[in-house]
């Protein structure tokens, strides 16, 4: 399970994903399910399209040909989508809408009309960056291993879990963008007559999908949780404290219904690395060095050794 945070996010799955491989033995690739949310979907879709452990690390120092080639084409994180004053007026009625229909729950929600949609689009910027990356770096047709991304539908706010039996046909481009679509943020992503959004408006990590699964390890990777065993400071709990009580109720289910839960969570050096702004193009190396250090340390603890010996 591959939570959210934004760039800042993917750049400490990179380290903690690297420390389970090299300290732990896992290797990702080896797993019989990724599942991914924003964030943690970028890191899946690499991950099952034949990239390692060794090349998210690459991406997050800066040192993979990849990143070299990105900075070539001055790929841009935030490409506004309005060109003037009353575009953006209208953008940020449209996105406050999406915003609020994915992160509140209306027992009988009622789909706004099209000319309204259109008159007022949700989202504020295009992932143009993004596009191109994955256009670049990944293949469009879903890859053969089981991969599940998180996403929201905003007419419901019911989670849609791409990649699931059941769920709309979408390339694997598409898809990725859908679960990174912060709501109000980014512009949402219509795939089969839905309109879909980060994955993240119902579960930072999207734990409790597998709970009833009946597999016998699931590890967690939630870079916006935080280690209870190494809190941060007062302000960063509080600022953590939802997503981290979340994860928490998530994997007691899980653990309920016969599974061991492994949960990698930021301690306080990595909590302090990652800042305040996730979303931030700088720093990505320090974030996973950090990662990476706090995560090695925690796979020595008898419970990881034991639970990844068996």
């Amino acid at each position: 399970m591959l939570g959210g945070g934004g760039t800042v996010g993917l750049s400490y799955h990179a380290g903690a994903l690297r420390a389970l491989e090299q300290v732990g033995g896992l290797r990702p690739h080896d797993t019989g399910l990724i599942v991914g949310t924003s964030a943690g979907s970028v890191a899946a879709a690499y991950l099952r399209s034949g990239w390692g452990t060794e090349d998210l690390w690459g991406l997050a120092l800066g040192t993979h040909p990849s990143v070299v080639e990105a900075e070539a084409r001055n790929t841009q994180m935030f490409s506004p989508k309005f060109r003037n004053a009353p575009e953006l007026a209208r953008r940020t009625l449209g996105s406050s809408f999406v915003l609020g229909r994915s992160v509140v729950r209306s027992p009988a929600p009622v789909a706004p009309p099209g000319w309204l949609g259109r008159l007022f689009p949700g989202g504020l910027f295009d992932m143009a960056g993004a596009r191109s990356r994955f256009a670049a770096d990944l293949p469009q047709a879903w890859p053969e291993r089981p991969l599940w991304l998180c996403t929201v539908d905003v007419a419901n706010g019911r989670r849609v879990v791409l990649g699931q039996p059941g769920a709309p046909v979408a390339d694997l481009h598409r898809a990725v963008l859908a679960s990174c679509a912060i709501p109000g943020l980014y512009q949402p992503v219509r795939l089969d007559g839905r309109t879909l959004v980060d994955g993240g408006a119902k579960s930072h990590t999207n734990l409790d999908l597998v709970a009833a699964e009946g597999w016998d390890l699931v590890i967690a990777v939630a870079p916006t949780a935080f280690d209870p065993s190494d809190r941060p400071g007062t302000l960063v709990q509080l600022v953590r404290r939802g997503s981290t009580r979340r994860l928490a109720a998530e994997a007691a289910l899980a653990r309920r219904r016969g599974s061991e839960v492994l949960l990698v969570r930021p301690a306080a050096a990595a909590v302090h690395a990652q800042g305040y702004n996730l979303m931030r193009s700088t720093g990505w190396a320090r974030v996973a060095l950090a990662a990476y250090d706090t995560t090695a340390r925690v796979l020595e603890t008898p419970r990881f050794r034991s639970a990844l010996a068996a």
